[in-house]
């Protein structure tokens, strides 16, 4: 999951997502290699087997680094989908999964946020909005917005293949709400989404989670904490208060 130039983005010699490693859940090919070649080998079995063998399909006929999804996820259905714009070009060269699991500080700080806010991993699902690497060198210049605009469709089959569409949707970072804003201007957000709650949240990278919030002087792993502990109470049926509206006001993140 760990975003281009994130810190320890690929050094697979170090542990950086401590929180998985002790409790035996690291994806790593280097420092938990039986545990990686486990799940490795049985990505296509069960419920999400079916979003992975699409994984494949989509492989094979874009050319695209497309990383697959945590085959230890959502094992109670995805009720709370969270979505950056982009893998990370190394996403498929690390551990392979999107996952809370994988060993980068952007999956590190992303895990500790979701445990600090009670998500539970039986019940997330951790996608992009694009499934591919934009900045991949091997094609033509692409923007965030005309990227987005044509994995759209790719999105909409997705979640046909996902089962129930997810209550919330949680947008981690300024690059994944700039490109649902486009989807939505083009009335491209895929109908399965349609009465999902959607939130905002700060990107889980490191260069952004450990900042101040200068609108509201709060540190982002906070914020993003607590619009995860929101997505989560809603997704179990609590009450809580209304959903940031994404679009609404500016957030440097």
């Amino acid at each position: 999951m760990a975003r281009t130039g994130d810190v320890g983005a690929r050094t697979p010699d170090v542990v950086w997502n401590r929180l998985a490693r002790q409790r035996g859940e690291l994806f790593s090919r280097e420092l938990a290699p039986e545990r990686h070649a486990y799940w490795w080998a049985r990505r296509h079995d069960g419920a999400l087997g079916r979003l992975n063998r699409w994984v494949d399909r989509l492989r094979d006929t874009t050319l695209e680094n497309v990383p697959y999804v945590d085959p230890t996820a959502a094992g109670e259905g995805a009720r709370v989908l969270l979505l950056l714009h982009e893998p990370a070009g190394d996403a498929e060269d690390g551990c392979g999964f999107v996952s809370r699991y994988a060993n980068d500080a952007t999956s590190a700080n992303l895990y500790r946020a979701a445990d600090r806010a009670g998500l539970e991993h039986e019940v997330t699902l951790h996608w992009h909005l694009v499934p591919w690497w934009i900045s991949n060198p091997g094609h033509e210049p692409r923007r965030l917005a005309g990227e987005a605009v044509r994995a759209s469709p790719r999105l909409g089959e997705f979640l046909d293949l996902l089962g129930p569409s997810p209550r919330e949707v949680v947008l981690l970072g300024a690059p994944a709400a700039k490109a649902w804003e486009v989807l939505t201007r083009r009335g491209r957000v895929p109908w399965q989404l349609s009465t999902a709650t959607v939130s905002r949240a700060p990107h889980p990278n490191p260069l952004v989670n450990d900042r101040t919030d200068p609108v509201s002087g709060r540190r982002n792993g906070d914020r993003l904490a607590e619009v995860l502990r929101d997505a989560a109470r809603r997704a179990r049926g609590e009450l809580v208060r209304p959903a940031r509206v994404p679009g609404v006001g500016r957030r440097p993140f």
